[in-house]
């Protein structure tokens, strides 16, 4: 079955080893990463103390670190109470110019953070999107608690949970070795995120994954219809990953909501998908097949349909975006998004 639609790495540092940090301690791998990169680092004698409160500054030359922002994009800060000669001045100026920590008259650098003040700090600096529907709740963080949304929605994504099922504690003092942890998640969420294994669903108000089937399936189809476009003396299509995701949304909720049409019942038509998840272009088409098990066979039958061949063969068309999904029968979902730019 088919359908068609047209319309409008920093390099690793020396390892350095805490000597109060041993191999079976329950953070070592998170902490031996933050000293690896120079995120964080030992104290004078060698140690990490691990389950020492991290104080404010330290949190924030960590952070800083991780993002390795320039060191020419802060030079000054409002606050009184951080003086140049401070060891984690420029750290602390990067992430007031970020809006990661709030100006003021006072930073209270070496006073320790709590796990609430935690929460938004890494939401801030890693561009975690926060909202107020989620699915973690804490018995402890009620609905009028100024950092809610921050503690419930960084939950809900496995950066920060519960001291146990019902509970946060949002003023517990936050360890270093537990910032270690809480940052490591941050970049490996984060990167999922560059990587376009996840996406910001703005409808559902959460994260979803949109990890392809099959990357190998989606360049073979690029190429296969790049050569029907070459025999036409039409310029190829790209393989554009960023249509690729939007081509992966739409598989797996027509696998998820079990429908097989252009217009979905939940996102609406293929332009409307496009634009939720901030896909920009100027025109935009789309093929749809089911039940078929390979690219050359599912290329074969748009080719032989009069619609899915002429969105294959628009002159306009610059950007191409291929997703396979599997429903629970094994039967293979296909989506080919295309778009001018």
């Amino acid at each position: 079955m088919i359908g068609s639609f047209t319309g409008i790495h920093q390099v690793e540092a020396a390892s350095v080893k805490a000597i109060d940090i041993s191999n079976s301690y329950w953070a070592n791998t998170s902490i031996q990463h933050m000293l690896s990169r120079q995120y964080m680092t030992t104290y004078n004698d060698q140690t990490f103390k691990p389950e020492q409160a991290i104080t404010r500054a330290e949190a924030a030359a960590a952070i800083a670190r991780s993002l390795q922002l320039n060191a020419a994009t802060a030079v000054s800060t409002s606050f009184k109470d951080v003086f140049v000669t401070h060891p984690y001045y420029q750290e602390i100026c990067q992430l007031e110019k970020l809006g990661v920590i709030q100006k003021g008259d006072a930073f209270q650098p070496e006073e320790p953070l709590q796990r609430m003040q935690v929460a938004k700090m890494l939401a801030l600096a890693y561009q975690l999107k926060v909202d107020s529907k989620n699915h973690s709740q804490f018995t402890d963080v009620p609905r009028t608690h100024w950092a809610k949304d921050y503690i419930e929605s960084l939950a809900d994504i496995g950066i920060i949970g519960g001291i146990n099922s019902k509970q946060f504690a949002p003023n517990q003092l936050v360890t270093r070795a537990q910032f270690a942890v809480f940052v490591e998640r941050s970049i490996d969420f984060q990167q999922k995120i560059t990587k376009l294994e996840v996406a910001y669903d703005y409808l559902a108000k959460d994260y979803i994954s949109t990890i392809n089937l099959s990357t190998a399936w989606s360049r073979e189809v690029v190429e296969l219809i790049n050569v029907e476009r070459q025999e036409q003396q039409l310029q190829p299509v790209i393989y554009d990953p960023e249509l690729t995701q939007i081509a992966v949304i739409k598989a797996q909720d027509m696998v998820k909501r079990q429908y097989f049409e252009h217009v979905s019942p939940y996102y609406g038509a293929p332009w409307d998908l496009a634009t939720l998840f901030d896909y920009t272009y100027t025109s935009f088409g789309e093929n749809i097949a089911r039940n078929i098990k390979s690219p050359e066979i599912a290329v074969k039958a748009w080719m032989a349909s009069p619609s899915h061949r002429d969105n294959i063969l628009k002159e306009h068309y610059t950007n191409t975006g291929v997703a396979i999904a599997q429903d629970s029968k094994g039967n293979y979902y296909w989506v080919q998004m295309f778009s001018s730019q």
